[in-house]
């Protein structure tokens, strides 16, 4: 690959919230009042009435990430959330948990027209696109070498042959932090005990550092995965506090989740079902093609026994670039700039315990 010597149009800058006087700001008065109106806008309305309620609540919430959200600039929201304590477990793709360190490593991403960009030559002149916005492919391969690192770190530092996802991605994220890389979503959430599972972490960049690292080990074992996250989401599922959803996108990350809940109910006799009490999707998957992305989670997967059939459930169809800077915003309005919910796991020595054990 070529280092660039132009670029094929302006900074794609990340989004970030805005500071605003006092509380219930324009946007959250805005989402308030969408909740009343019709189609798509009245579903984000009550997406934001429904995540206000798993915020006052004391739910399990639990967060599922997918696409490449964070190189469409969505990293510093995700980060947020983690910070203020609005979701309490995360399931991502590897996109979103490598592809933020790009940002941060000083890289760019520049704006193109889709309809009317030269694929070829943006080849030829050494950048990757993502739909709308292009990449230094250098760059792209130097953070993917950069992770390389990480594995040669954890050969030399593991005592065990095996290390469960979750546990790689908390090792991960920690490395990060020391490498001053803190901002990342793999390292918020290790800083402030949130567990992060990525169950396909080798379906991108860390892949390529895998394969150039010195030295590889320990085995991940992602089966643990399951057994951790089973155990961790179990013992909040009671009819005193419960589990809830949030799904930005589909995919693997909403299906990890989603298949917990099954999984309790079968392990408690599979007589009574065990369902997340609230969940939101926002996604542009459409349900009529039969997809796990698109199944409804007001509708279909209440026939599962994932949703509760008198559960808050909002499906909202939108893209996540337009919904997720709204609902962050009016979150952002309506509690103000100090508040933070940290309800966590309960309690939270045991997140402690399983990632010892793993």
């Amino acid at each position: 690959m070529v280092e660039p010597r132009e670029y094929p149009g302006p900074v794609r800058e990340p989004v970030r919230l805005v500071d605003v006087d006092g509380h219930g700001g324009s946007v959250a008065a805005m989402l308030s009042r969408l909740g009343a109106g019709a189609f798509q806008g009245r579903k984000l309305g009550e997406a934001f009435a429904a995540w206000k309620r798993m915020i006052d609540g004391s739910t399990l919430i639990c967060a599922g990430l997918a696409g490449s959200m964070a190189s469409a600039g969505l990293w510093p929201l995700l980060t947020w959330l983690v910070e203020r304590g609005y979701v309490d477990l995360v399931v991502s793709t590897a996109a979103n948990v490598t592809e933020d360190l790009l940002e941060q490593r000083g890289v760019s991403f520049y704006r193109v027209d889709p309809d009317h960009v030269d694929d070829r030559a943006l080849w030829e002149k050494g950048f990757y696109r993502f739909y709308d916005h292009v990449v230094s492919s250098v760059e792209y391969d130097r953070m993917e070498d950069f992770t390389g690192e990480f594995f040669e770190h954890l050969a030399a530092t593991w005592p065990r042959p095996t290390i469960a996802g979750v546990r790689f991605m908390h090792e991960w994220g920690r490395w990060l932090e020391i490498r001053g890389l803190g901002g990342s979503i793999a390292a918020t959430c290790a800083r402030h005990g949130v567990p992060l599972f990525v169950p396909a972490a080798h379906d991108g960049p860390l892949a390529e550092g895998y394969r150039t690292a010195k030295r590889r080990g320990p085995a991940v074992d992602f089966f643990k995965d399951y057994e951790i996250a089973l155990r961790l989401m179990e013992r909040s599922m009671t009819p005193e506090r419960g589990t809830s959803a949030l799904f930005l996108g589909g995919g693997v990350p909403k299906d990890f989740i989603q298949i917990i809940a099954t999984s309790v109910c079968a392990i408690r006799g599979g007589v009574a079902a065990s369902p997340h009490v609230a969940a939101i999707q926002i996604t542009t998957d459409n349900t009529v093609f039969g997809g796990l992305s698109g199944a409804s989670v007001a509708t279909e997967c209440i026939s599962w026994g994932k949703e509760s059939p008198d559960g808050d459930n909002v499906m909202v169809f939108a893209d996540v670039t337009i919904a997720l800077p709204l609902l962050c915003q009016g979150l952002y309005e309506h509690y103000g700039p100090g508040h933070a919910r940290r309800k966590g796991l309960v309690p939270d020595e045991d997140l402690r315990a399983l990632l010892e054990e793993a």
